[in-house]
């Protein structure tokens, strides 16, 4: 590892932590929340009109005390027979009713602590509604129980970027992933070809079938065993250069394409190359091809292709 691949490691690896623990201090820091839980009674028949029960309880469940805390209940066309509160009597409080609206106004409320409200109410038909909950604190509005939890779907993202942030530092701490990080980031940012998100095998695969080779494909696709691209370049070369101008013509243009692919290692891309001028090396095409091809090759990885070319027959016969 050089120095410069250190460091760059050191400060993604050093970011990622420091972000993910600022998150989860920031999650972890005490948080204010109201709840309440509104439960109707089925109606009860008192001449031509009905009477239902109406139970609120409301509760602190956060972690910090909550000031100036004001609860509501508010009927519209329904008429309040009877009320009680229950609540700590230690915990200091004001109450205001009438006919159709009852106030319950907590100075404060520590956490876990709560209270419930009782309402006998009377109602024209069984459809009847129950009556409309308000509640607030200073700084928190009271939300129903059983609603969306914004605080339990950070924590889950939260969690689940600091695994991720595991896992991708342990992956820049490999040569490997050091090495296809810069490659992996662009084609995310810039995007590359579809072919080379996918497996070697259906890469190839897809490049035969679409120059017209569906069997030779089908092969592909059905093999159990992983491919590597600069094996699979060696062989599609050694097929083409025993075969007709047609499949050799077609090979060319299956390396050319096959050497686009953004995620390969420079070796295995030099040695695509260099099976494009070994084809053309056994076809009667320009000179200028070939030389062309192995110069990429060799820009790419000299001391591969310089190896390959002293011991390839098809260079040393001709």
């Amino acid at each position: 590892m050089n120095w410069k691949s250190i460091i760059a490691t050191a400060l993604i690896t050093g970011a990622v932590t420091v972000a993910t623990g600022m998150l989860l201090f920031w999650w972890q820091s005490e948080k204010s929340e109201l709840i309440y839980n509104s439960i109707q009674s089925i109606p009860f028949d008192d001449s031509n009109n009905k009477l239902f029960i109406q139970q609120v309880e409301i509760a602190n469940s956060g972690d910090k005390v909550i000031e100036n805390v004001v609860f509501v209940l508010t009927f519209s066309n329904e008429k309040i027979q009877k009320s009680k509160i229950t609540i700590d009597k230690a915990i200091s409080h004001k109450t205001k009713s009438d006919d159709s609206s009852i106030e319950l106004k907590i100075d404060t409320l520590n956490p876990k602590e709560g209270a419930a409200v009782s309402i006998l109410f009377q109602g024209s038909s069984t459809s009847t509604r129950a009556g409309a909950v308000s509640l607030r604190g200073k700084g928190v509005t009271g939300r129903p129980i059983g609603s969306s939890n914004k605080s339990s779907m950070v924590f889950i993202s939260i969690s689940v970027i600091a695994a991720y942030a595991g896992v991708f530092t342990f992956f820049l701490s490999t040569r490997f992933g050091r090495k296809i990080f810069p490659t992996l980031l662009k084609v995310a940012i810039l995007g590359g070809p579809l072919a080379s998100t996918g497996e070697q095998k259906d890469v190839i695969a897809s490049l035969l079938a679409m120059y017209g080779y569906p069997e030779r494909a089908k092969e592909y696709l059905q093999a159990g065993a992983s491919r590597q691209y600069w094996v699979e370049a060696d062989l599609l070369a050694s097929e083409a250069i025993n075969s007709d101008d047609k499949m050799k013509k077609d090979t060319i243009e299956i390396l050319k394409q096959l050497s686009k692919v953004e995620v390969m290692r420079r070796e295995s891309k030099a040695i695509v190359f260099y099976n494009i001028a070994r084809i053309a090396e056994s076809s009667d095409l320009d000179s200028s091809i070939i030389h062309q091809n192995l110069e990429i090759a060799k820009s790419l990885s000299k001391r591969e292709i310089e190896k390959r070319l002293a011991i390839d027959p098809i260079f040393s016969s001709s």
